[in-house]
């Protein structure tokens, strides 16, 4: 009888399971996930939580559409799979051609981003998206905040070759240029958390890359400038709108004592029973599918699906979730610190910081420590742009982390090889 194949009825059931997920590592299917299978594990327990929130979240939006929770949990479903086959491609692309065409995919965000400026669908007063035959929305925003970290990757690592941004005039234009141009275009179209979100993102990831600390400073003030300018121009001009809606209505609202008058006069229901969500979970809390601020809590499916996450699974439910997004940033210093070229390190961490820090600025809001800033959480929330945008991302980073593995690898082999040869001259 085989024993890597048949599974006697004497051996116990821990043993039988044991020796079927062996079996089922060495399997020609799972050899072909490469890359950082830490990571793997993390993507497949959040799209599993996320079918699971969803599920939960949508029964409100379900019967204000007479639909049943079942369609928005099987298009969810169809998201997730395409998702995580994106993340399975673009995994087993070279990571060279992200490198090479890094420039021309950033030209392609600019151009649909301004494209949606001008004919895109209006959503809460702004132009974010574009419909797709009038099934599917995209938002090219999530395209654009990946699209930009790659560029920084292929100019960095353009400076380490040639000292390309030996000036400040270079790196002014190389890099502040490019950023700026990008957050203001955000802004503009009603994405200022996403600008705010990836300005820091990058100034963090030129910190790590060691410019050189006055670029740094010059940076910095250049930013409060221009962030100052916009407010400026939004109390005094129709250019921001939203900038000055999200200022009043959101910023100096969380500021603001709650019986303020400002507090009272400003729309507070979502975050308000956000934190009603939050504090009735309890430890345990009240158990998957038994919400009931997911029936009063607007946009309960997404922005803020973490408070429905806490209302149904508790302290100890909402702590996984945060482990997992946790446990991603350390797998981000851990594959960064294996990595032998700057554009790989760039690349893994302006990615995953994005993600990271996306997550804990969705928590923060839906517990109630941030103003609300409209974030979902990547990989759990309701919606398919930022999962096919977030999934292809991912899949850049398995990418990078799959040549890294097998570099580390070639040079073991070669160092084998070298060791051998001595001791048989020796």
């Amino acid at each position: 009888m085989d024993d890597n194949t048949t599974y006697t009825n004497t051996s116990s059931p821990w043993t039988t399971v044991g020796r079927m997920a062996t079996d089922f590592r060495r399997s020609a299917f799972f050899q072909s996930f490469k890359g950082d299978r830490v990571l793997w594990q993390i993507i497949i327990l959040l799209s599993a939580i996320s079918l699971l929130a969803v599920f939960s979240a949508t029964s409100s939006l379900a019967d204000l559409n007479g639909k049943t929770a079942f369609e928005y949990l099987r298009r969810q479903f169809i998201f997730i799979a395409f998702s995580i086959l994106l993340v399975y491609v673009a995994h087993i692309t070279p990571y060279y051609l992200y490198r090479n065409f890094a420039k021309l995919i950033l030209v392609f965000s600019f151009a649909l981003l301004v494209f949606t400026l001008l004919v895109g669908a209006e959503f809460n007063e702004a132009s974010r998206r574009i419909e797709l035959f009038g099934l599917v929305t995209f938002h090219p925003s999530e395209l654009a905040k990946f699209a930009i970290i790659l560029y920084i990757a292929k100019v960095l690592e353009e400076h380490s070759k040639d000292h390309t941004l030996d000036t400040f005039q270079k790196y002014f234009w190389r890099i502040i240029v490019p950023v700026a141009a990008l957050c203001v275009l955000l802004i503009r179209m009603g994405s200022t958390s996403v600008a705010l979100l990836l300005g820091f993102t990058v100034f963090i990831v030129l910190i790590v890359a060691r410019i050189r600390s006055s670029y740094l400073w010059k940076t910095l003030a250049i930013a409060l400038a221009l962030l100052g300018v916009i407010v400026l121009l939004s109390y005094t001009t129709p250019m921001f709108t939203r900038v000055k809606k999200m200022v009043n209505n959101r910023v100096l609202v969380f500021f603001a004592p709650e019986d303020s008058e400002r507090a009272k006069e400003a729309f507070t229901f979502q975050p308000d029973n956000a934190k009603i969500a939050v504090a009735s979970g309890g430890f345990l809390g009240k158990g998957p599918g038994n919400s009931t601020q997911r029936h009063i809590l607007p946009n309960a499916y997404d922005d803020f699906i973490f408070a429905i996450i806490v209302e149904e699974y508790g302290l100890w439910g909402c702590s996984f979730v945060l482990l997992l997004y946790l446990w991603m940033f350390y797998r981000v210093v851990v594959i960064v610190r294996s990595c032998r070229k700057i554009f790989y390190s760039v690349v893994i961490l302006g990615i995953m910081l994005q993600i990271v820090f996306q997550a804990f600025l969705h928590m923060g809001v839906s517990v109630g420590l941030l103003p609300v800033t409209g974030q979902t959480l990547p990989l759990v929330s309701h919606g398919g742009s930022s999962l096919i945008t977030t999934g292809f991302a991912l899949g850049i980073v398995l990418s990078i982390s799959r040549e890294a593995e097998e570099q580390e690898k070639r040079e073991k082999g070669v160092y084998i090889e070298e060791k051998e040869e001595k001791n048989k001259k020796g």
